[in-house]
């Protein structure tokens, strides 16, 4: 405000939008699906997707290829070997916990600060 920039405005604007970008997102689905119900898209998947998202690293694109992986291996993993993959969710908490602790950029950002000082080495005579 002291900028002279309405605040108030450019937050509802933000809310606005990402209120069309879900309508838009669940139309899509409700059309891939043909059929919407209250098992089509639980919350618990959300919090799940959330906390992958912080997991793999927001910041990165590495961390959406890392989160993707993570949510499609894992639980098959856990199905390989025969246990219930809702224990995926426990593994996902326990990974956010950690991620929001001691690496709050992710696995993606833990392998850019990695590379960056591997560099950093190789760089000096």
């Amino acid at each position: 405000m002291a900028a002279g920039i309405n605040v108030t405005l450019y937050k509802t604007w933000a809310f606005g939008i990402a209120g069309a970008i879900a309508g838009v997102s669940g139309a899509l689905l409700a059309g891939s699906l043909g059929l919407l119900d209250d098992g089509t898209f639980r919350a618990s998947e959300s919090i799940m997707l959330f906390a992958l998202a912080v997991v793999g690293g927001a910041r990165f694109w590495l961390g959406a290829v890392i989160a993707a992986l993570l949510f499609r291996v894992l639980p098959g993993l856990l199905n390989t070997w025969g246990v219930d993959t809702d224990l995926a969710f426990v593994i996902f908490g326990a990974g956010l916990l950690h991620a929001l602790i001691t690496a709050p950029n992710g696995i993606a950002g833990q392998i850019h600060d990695l590379v960056a000082r591997l560099r950093g080495k190789g760089d000096r005579p």
